[in-house]
């Protein structure tokens, strides 16, 4: 046996790396999965210190990393590979795999991840991932080759990396097509928000997180005020750019712990995990304030926003009941806001014709 071919991978060896690919690409619908398991075999089969998975951005000017291993990924959590930076770059941007026993020698190199990480890259193998239409989605790098004899990545490597990073990226694509396909299922097209299959999934599963952990949950169920009317007044387009005007509102007043979803027509709920009734009424206030800031600005000309919000909160006991209960809390602020609104008519009539009976009288 020659020396080469002692760096030429049995048929067998090969054969089992690629039905382990496939498994991986099959087992989950979750991109993020698939990645991951795609990248532990990578990692078992290449050796590589270091090796990472990075997607593009939508607009396709730089890289983020999605998937690190064999370095503290936090710290490159919030870290991009900006377009034709680095080996990893350039191989985003032409679509083409690259192999560099020395990164000194290689002026594509870019130090900069070296220097977040405190690490030093010698050599590097960087294929794109590709998605059917043979598409750059994203690029697999892998970094210093452990247990050869010379640390070096082979054209052999590179090869069959590239290959991987075909299949990888078709699979991930059809996952991502599978992702997209069920968001847009509980996602309302109007606002944005998620839907009631939305709510009814997110309900379920905070529910049951309350049963589990004992902590408070809080519901806001909301109903927009005279909906009707507006859509009577201004038409239905208006009244459209009313109810996404509101669901901007609420969206930039919850937490990024807490859900907003529009159950349907004019009703809205936010779902407030870990918290009590008092920090619910709380942000019932900041919305009502929002609103009053919202009316007063104009946007939508005489258009004015009105929104009812009931506010229920409970524990393991009470979950069952929740949204009832936060239902008939809705309930009776409506009917108190349209008691209010019609004594505070009927009070506006009587002094109209007290005023004109004094006027009569007058004469």
């Amino acid at each position: 046996m020659t020396d080469n071919d002692n760096n030429i991978s049995s048929p067998p060896e090969l054969a089992v790396v690629f039905c382990e690919i496939g498994r991986a690409l099959t087992s989950s619908l979750d991109p993020m999965e698939v990645f991951q398991r795609v990248m532990v075999v990578i990692g078992d089969y290449f050796s590589p210190r270091n090796w990472s998975l990075l997607l593009r951005e939508k607009d396709g000017r730089r890289l983020r990393f999605e998937i690190v291993m064999g370095v503290e990924a936090a710290r490159l959590k919030k870290v991009w590979v900006e377009e034709e930076e680095g080996i990893a770059g350039w191989v985003s941007r032409h679509g083409q795999p690259a192999l560099v026993a020395d990164v000194r020698d290689d002026p594509r190199f870019s130090a900069r991840i070296d220097e977040i990480l405190g690490f030093v890259t010698r050599s590097v193998v960087s294929v794109p991932l590709l998605n059917g239409d043979q598409q750059v989605i994203g690029v697999i790098e892998l970094i210093n080759k452990v247990g050869a004899g010379d640390d070096l990545f082979t054209p052999e490597d590179m090869a069959i990396l590239s290959a991987i990073g075909v299949f990888a990226g078709i699979g991930a694509e059809k996952a991502f097509l599978h992702q997209r396909v069920k968001e847009l299922a509980m996602t309302d097209p109007l606002t944005g928000l998620g839907n009631r299959l939305y709510f009814n999934d997110t309900f379920s599963r905070e529910a049951g997180l309350v049963a589990r952990y004992g902590h408070p949950l809080c519901l806001l169920m909301m109903d927009m005020d005279n909906m009707k009317a507006i859509n009577d007044r201004h038409g239905h387009l208006v009244g459209d750019q009313a109810l996404v005007a509101l669901a901007e509102l609420l969206r930039g007043e919850i937490r990024t712990s807490d859900t907003i979803a529009r159950l349907g027509g004019d009703e809205f709920v936010i779902i407030m995990p870990q918290t009590d009734a008092e920090a619910g009424g709380k942000l019932s206030l900041r919305i009502e304030d929002a609103i009053a800031r919202w009316n007063l600005a104009a946007p939508l000309g005489k258009v004015r926003l009105g929104l009812s919000i009931g506010v229920q909160a409970g524990g393991p006991d009470e979950v069952d009941s929740l949204l009832a209960a936060a239902d008939s809390n809705l309930y009776r602020v409506k009917k108190s806001r349209k008691t209010s609104r019609r004594m505070s008519h009927d009070e506006q009539v009587r002094h109209y014709l007290w005023d004109a009976l004094a006027d009569d009288g007058d004469s």
